[in-house]
């Protein structure tokens, strides 16, 4: 009897020892597993961020200074002013994007057309003329162009926001980027919130709360000049045969470039075809929708993305595609219409590397 309750003690004891031995097992077993699993992840991560460098590094440059202009005669008449300023500042090749800059700040009217009062006494109102503007405006050009290492988007964001975007910038990276605008407007606007200075006037800063400044500033410039690709990469010429617009022929109404409206110089960036509210649009080439709604002067506007341009339909009465679709060449994607700043039916079309710059004459792709 003894021998027996012995002999199962004994087993007893061996299987419990077997068991606490697999839970040890397991509890390793399950160890490694994770430990292979934070490798991956972390190799993951590494590789991710690699690959972003990579694509940063391989940029196509741009030579901006050398782009063709694409603002008004009101500007145009400050462009011998601006060029003797920089020339003392020994960047007389950077005219056209200070140009293009006043521009954007003013259209080239008023006593202050580059807005330039806040980098001579730090209040709006202390600077009484044109050529008191330009003097002081461009020397802030060229200090925060210097600082900037000569990054022209860094320059013409910091001309925004001010001198501490660069230190920032540097900070995070030390290269300009549109979420690094972003993120430097929503910092700032916490800070300066309760003093109501500042309100957010697009929709995109409305949307990320980053209303200090412009965050659109960069592409709002540049969308007067034409950029010039140095290196053969990722801006290149649109290739291959175009879907036409519109079921019916096609009627030029409005061509590329300056033109009048309403007595004054406006600057197209795109080209518009005569159509009826009935007439469907077509996608003129194949790619992602990245923007489908109602946008200020384009009223109804369409986005599409393939490679590195980007065809824009606007003043639509109807849309029948939505963001982040994928669109083929000749799909329906909305009707022709009249809404936005728009006097009448008709369908304007842009080509362009970016949401507000390097726009490119859209007629010689249809043979017109």
């Amino acid at each position: 009897m003894w021998s027996t309750v012995r002999q199962s003690a004994r087993v007893a004891v061996r299987m419990k020892w077997r068991l606490l031995t697999l839970k040890y097992r397991l509890i390793a077993l399950g160890i490694a597993l994770l430990l292979l699993l934070l490798i991956i992840i972390v190799a993951g991560i590494l590789d991710t961020l690699t690959g972003i460098e990579n694509e940063q590094a391989t940029e196509t440059p741009i030579a901006y200074s050398d782009a063709s202009l694409q603002v008004s005669d009101d500007v145009l008449q400050y462009r011998e002013a601006i060029a003797r300023e920089l020339k003392k500042e020994q960047l007389e090749e950077q005219t056209n994007v200070v140009l293009a800059l006043m521009m954007q700040e003013s259209g080239g009217r008023g006593n202050d057309p580059m807005q330039a009062s806040e980098s001579k006494c730090g209040r709006i109102g202390c600077i009484t003329s044109p050529d008191e503007s330009i003097r002081y405006g461009v020397k802030h050009f060229a200090s925060v162009f210097r600082q900037a290492n000569e990054d022209v988007k860094l320059t013409l964001q910091s001309y925004n926001f001010g001198g501490g975007f660069i230190d920032y910038v540097q900070e995070n990276g030390g290269r300009y980027t549109k979420q690094l605008a972003i993120s430097f407007s929503q910092m700032m606007y916490q800070r300066v919130k309760k003093s109501g200075i500042y309100q957010c006037h697009r929709p995109s800063a409305i949307e990320h709360q980053a209303c200090y400044g412009d965050i659109e500033y960069v592409d709002a410039v540049l969308r007067y000049l034409t950029p010039t690709v140095l290196a053969e990469g990722k801006t290149g010429p649109i290739k291959g045969k175009l879907h036409a617009p519109l079921d019916i022929p096609l009627q030029m109404t409005s061509g590329f470039g300056s033109r009048i409206v309403f007595g004054k110089t406006d600057i197209h960036t795109g080209i518009d075809f005569s159509c009826h509210d009935t007439d469907t649009v077509h996608a003129v080439r194949s790619g992602t929708v990245i923007y489908s709604g109602l946008r200020g002067p384009y009223g109804q506007l369409i986005q599409i993305k393939q490679g590195d341009w980007i065809t824009a339909y606007a003043h639509l009465s109807a849309r029948q595609v939505k963001t982040g679709q994928k669109i083929e060449a000749g799909q329906a994607i909305g009707m022709c219409g009249s809404t936005g700043r728009s006097t009448g039916n008709h369908l304007h079309i842009e080509f362009k590397t970016s949401d507000w710059s390097g726009h490119i004459d859209p007629a010689p792709l249809f043979s017109l």
